[in-house]
C-alpha cells in the first residue's frame, strides 16, 4: 500500500492507540518481507563461528551460507550443528588449495539470490561483526526503502587487543586514526610503529541489493552492480576482531601460509609481512610493541581509540534470554 495513502487513512479512520499499533504493524511487515542473507567464507574458525552466526541472527539476519574452505578444526562440526537448526541454509565444502575468495563468495551470493531469494547480502568473514544502531540490521537497511540506494558502505572499527583470550569481552577500538596533521604535530609521522593509527583504516566493506549484482570484488571491499548507487550508512557498524590475541594471530598467519600461492599478486600485503616477521621471529616483539598497555593509554588518550562495548554488551544480552 502506498505510504501516503496509509498515512492518511490511519489518521482520519483510527484512534491514536490504533495508529500506533497498525503503523507497528506495518513496519514489522515491511521487515519480515525484506529476506537478509550473510555469506561467510571461514576457515579453522571454532573459536568464533557459532558466536558470530548467532549474533547475526539475533541482529536480524535470516539465514547464513558458509563456504569452509579446507577446515580441519570444529568449524564443520559446528556448522552441521547450525544447520540443523535451521539457522545455517547451506555449507559448501571447498577443497580447492588455492584461496580464491572472489569466486567462493561470489558462489554463495548467487546461491542466496537465486535458491533463497534474497534482496538483501551481507559477505562477512567470521571475525566481522555487523552491529546495528536500531538493533536490528534489517531496520538499519530499511531506512533506505525510498531511495534507490543499492549499496551500503561500511567503515571497519579494528580491535586493539589487550591479548586477553576472551578477545570479544575487550572493549578498545581503533575507532579515529591519527590525520597526517595530527600525527606530525605529535613528531609521529615517520615512526614505523604508529604505521597502523595514521590515515584511514583503509577497510570498507559493503552490503549489498542481489538485484543489479555483477560481481563481487576481493575482500568484499567493493561490489560491482548495475547502475551502482552507494552511501556510507550511520546505522550500521562493523567490529573487526582482526588481530584476535597473539595466539591467536599466530594460528592465523599459519592458515594463511597454507593458502598463500593462490592469493592474488597485491593483495594480502599485511599478511605477508607479518609472516616474514612470523618466520624471522620477531613477531611476537612486534606485537608486544604495538599493542602494549603504554600505547593503547597514549592512542586513547589522543582519541584514536575509543572504549566501546556495543558487540560485548549485545552478546551477553543474547545469553540471558
Amino acid at each position: 500500500m502506498n505510504t501516503d495513502l496509509l498515512n492518511f487513512l490511519l489518521y482520519f479512520s483510527f484512534s491514536k492507540k490504533d495508529r500506533k499499533k497498525a503503523k507497528e504493524y506495518f513496519n514489522q511487515k515491511s521487515i519480515n518481507d525484506l529476506k537478509l542473507i550473510m555469506t561467510l567464507l571461514v576457515k579453522d574458525e571454532e573459536d568464533i563461528i557459532e558466536t558470530n552466526i548467532r549474533f547475526h541472527k539475533a541482529m536480524g539476519v535470516d539465514g547464513f551460507i558458509v563456504t569452509s574452505h579446507n577446515s580441519t578444526d570444529k568449524t564443520n562440526e559446528i556448522l552441521e550443528k547450525l544447520k540443523q537448526e535451521g539457522i545455517v541454509l547451506d555449507i559448501i565444502y571447498e577443497t580447492n588449495p588455492a584461496y580464491d575468495q572472489e569466486n567462493f563468495v561470489d558462489r554463495m551470493i548467487k546461491l542466496a539470490k537465486r535458491k533463497y531469494k534474497a534482496d538483501w547480502i551481507i559477505n562477512a568473514d567470521a571475525d566481522e561483526f555487523y552491529y546495528s544502531k536500531d538493533l536490528n540490521l534489517k531496520k538499519s537497511i530499511l531506512k533506505y526503502k525510498k531511495t534507490n540506494v543499492n549499496v551500503l558502505w561500511v567503515d571497519s572499527n579494528f580491535l586493539f587487543t589487550d591479548n586477553r583470550e576472551d578477545f570479544l569481552n575487550c572493549p578498545y577500538f581503533i575507532k579515529k586514526p591519527f590525520l597526517e596533521y595530527e600525527a606530525e604535530m605529535l613528531g609521529i609521522k615517520d615512526k614505523d610503529e604508529y604505521k597502523n593509527y595514521i590515515g584511514s583504516q583503509g577497510c570498507t566493506k559493503v552490503i549489498h541489493k542481489t538485484k543489479g549484482y555483477k560481481k563481487i570484488c576481493i575482500g568484499n571491499h567493493y561490489v560491482r552492480m548495475w547502475h551502482n548507487i552507494n552511501i556510507e550508512t550511520p546505522y550500521i557498524t562493523l567490529y573487526h576482531y582482526t588481530i584476535k590475541n597473539y595466539n591467536e594471530q599466530v594460528k592465523k598467519l599459519k592458515r594463511y601460509i597454507e593458502s598463500i600461492n593462490g592469493i592474488k599478486k597485491g593483495c594480502g600485503v599485511h599478511m605477508i609481512k607479518m609472516i616474514e616477521k612470523y618466520e624471522n621471529g620477531t613477531l611476537r616483539e612486534d606485537f608486544d610493541n604495538t599493542y602494549s598497555e603504554t600505547m593503547r593509554n597514549f592512542l586513547i588518550e589522543q582519541g584514536v581509540i575509543s572504549i566501546d562495548k556495543s558487540v560485548s554488551n549485545f552478546l551477553k544480552f543474547m545469553r540471558k534470554k
